[in-house]
């Protein structure tokens, strides 16, 4: 089970939701051999079939392009201070530290700074007003510039000490506060079933990384160190009884969870009464190691949700390569790491503990014997070509990527055999 361990650290890049794992590919060349032509889709594999309307789908909002603008700025801004405080343990006054550098405008134009310490965007201006350390807490404002139509237009967002969050615009003296998904993709998702769907992905993960910390999945998601972000009005959903924690429009809790010899654990997620998504739960668990299962019902109507579709800014033919690519360089490290401990290399992906993730309702693909093993879209092989020397495949067998091919070797040099339908931007 060790060996699996390490393989969690590497697939956990899979995840996609906050902080992301990091995977570091070999600095080798990459070989492309050609675009292999035009497959087609070459069929579904487990992403659970026609993902629906799922009611309010797109941007997540009606907001106009110059509210936007500050939006997507001002949440851009949130996740680079978050993603600092948990590196350094604080906040920062210095956008430019956190990493924060809004867009220009289309002619490459920036809005006038106002005063020291502010960064330019297009029509906005943004600083952070007030930082404290113990506890952390920040602040920071947009403010439109003068003789743009954003003139009369503030933002302002920041995390109170007990880490919630507040986000308002004030357009011409109204103020309003901004749902946290306004002005963004959510694919199929309603904005608020959004919530939801990332929340579990996050969730899915800090069970995980749990399992790898203590060898049990933990009762509570507490317990896992999961705590949802609230709404941008300091509100949450209600609690419907112990154990669980609350998000905005969702609350959550682990539902179900077994021991060794056969570890499994299912977490729900429920609609708040009273809200467009009263009537929305999902799940998500791992049934067995490895195995994974994600689902939204909408009033009584279930649907697998597919892994790649909780990053719909990103194009859906990236987030499947992907998946083959990181599962590739785990069957890379898993090779490396058994050379060092019997000096050979191995075509027997038990014996590496190698297994990748499955599909999201739990299957696997089959591949042409019993040497390849399947993980969602993409299979995979192990090839001991002498006894230095190996080859590992990952080829996607579903998807518009279907018949693409990975291949890396024991020096780490990876070809790429891309076959993309049409229906890849």
């Amino acid at each position: 089970m060790m060996r699996g361990m390490r393989w969690l650290l590497v697939v956990g890049a899979l995840c996609g939701c906050g902080t992301k794992a990091q995977v570091t590919l070999p600095e080798t060349p990459l070989v492309d051999s050609g675009d292999g032509g035009d497959s087609g889709d070459g069929g579904d594999s487990g992403d659970g079939g026609d993902s629906g309307d799922g009611g309010d789908s797109g941007d997540g909002g009606d907001s106009g392009e110059l509210d936007c603008e500050g939006i997507r700025a001002m949440r851009a801004l949130f996740e680079a201070q978050r993603s600092f405080l948990q590196e350094r343990d604080r906040y920062s006054q210095d956008l430019a530290e956190v990493g924060f550098s809004p867009a220009a405008c289309a002619d490459g134009s920036r809005a006038p700074v106002p005063g020291p310490g502010q960064v330019a965007g297009c029509q906005f201006a943004y600083q952070v007003t007030s930082v404290t350390s113990l506890p952390a807490s920040f602040t920071a404002i947009a403010q439109g510039a003068a003789g743009t139509p954003a003139a009369d237009m503030t933002l302002q967002i920041g995390s109170t000490t007990n880490h919630d969050i507040f986000f308002w615009l004030e357009h011409s003296g109204v103020r309003r506060y901004v749902d946290w998904n306004e002005c963004r993709p959510t694919g199929s998702f309603s904005a608020q079933e959004f919530e939801a769907v990332e929340n579990m992905g996050h969730a899915f993960w800090t069970m995980q990384a749990s399992y790898a910390e203590r060898d049990q999945y933990p009762t509570t998601l507490l317990q896992a160190g999961f705590v949802p972000m609230g709404c941008t009005d300091g509100s949450s959903a209600p609690l419907p009884g112990p154990d669980w924690v609350a998000g905005c429009h969702f609350a959550y809790r682990v539902s179900s969870v077994t021991g060794s010899p056969a570890p499994s654990f299912t977490v729900t997620a429920q609609g708040a009464a009273g809200t467009p998504v009263a009537d929305v739960t999902l799940q998500i668990g791992s049934p067995s190691w490895q195995t994974i299962v994600f689902w939204i019902e909408r009033s009584g109507v279930r649907r697998y949700i597919a892994w790649e579709e909780r990053e719909p800014t990103r194009s859906v033919c990236d987030v499947q390569e992907e998946e083959g690519l990181i599962h590739l360089q785990a069957l890379y490290t898993a090779e490396r790491t058994i050379f060092q401990e019997r000096d050979r290399y191995s075509s027997n992906l038990a014996e590496l503990g190698f297994l990748p993730l499955s599909c999201t309702d739990g299957t696997r693909p089959t591949g042409p014997d019993s040497s390849w093993l399947g993980g969602c879209r993409f299979i995979y092989h192990a090839e001991v070509t002498s006894p230095s020397t190996f080859i590992a495949t990952a080829r996607a067998v579903s998807g518009p990527i279907a018949g693409t091919t990975f291949q890396i070797d024991e020096t780490g040099t990876r070809t790429y055999s891309p076959v993309r339908s049409a229906a890849c931007p």
